[in-house]
């Protein structure tokens, strides 16, 4: 794998990731948390929070993620690259809740397979020693050969 580009690896760590849990709403919802300790809130981010921890209203997945998306793509008071990666773990819990609600229609089906490979590209945007601890916890780990 060592000779695929840095994405592709990425991709293909993320999909193995994901393919482990055994709950992938609530795993998703702890990344997204781990991220939180360090990033902050807003009521975007504390929407997907709740949505990942509560099954019954994973339902309300797409609407969460359209909240989410509004805010992602604000001209008014546009987010920073870290904020619109910690944005992106945010759509991605609220993918992966309606998704799993069995909401039509879905979203793409590798949306968990996101998840690793976007926590991975915020730590090294923020180049922060206690976020890449607190990530590496929720996700189990970071990849071998990056």
């Amino acid at each position: 794998m060592a000779d695929l580009p840095t994405n592709e690896r990425l991709y293909i760590w993320g999909r193995n990731l994901f393919q482990q849990q055994q709950e992938p709403v609530l795993w998703a919802g702890s990344v997204l948390a781990a991220a939180a300790r360090k990033m902050g809130r807003s009521p975007e981010i504390d929407e997907a929070l709740i949505l990942a921890e509560r099954e019954d209203q994973w339902p309300r997945g797409r609407e969460v993620f359209d909240r989410i998306r509004r805010r992602s793509l604000s001209r008014e008071d546009p987010l920073t690259e870290e904020q619109a990666l910690y944005f992106a773990l945010a759509e991605l819990v609220a993918k992966l809740a309606h998704n799993a609600a069995g909401q039509r229609p879905l979203f793409d089906h590798d949306s968990g397979w996101r998840v690793g490979p976007t926590a991975y590209r915020l730590v090294a945007a923020m180049d922060d020693p206690e976020l890449r601890e607190h990530l590496a916890r929720a996700l189990g780990g970071w990849p071998q050969d990056l």
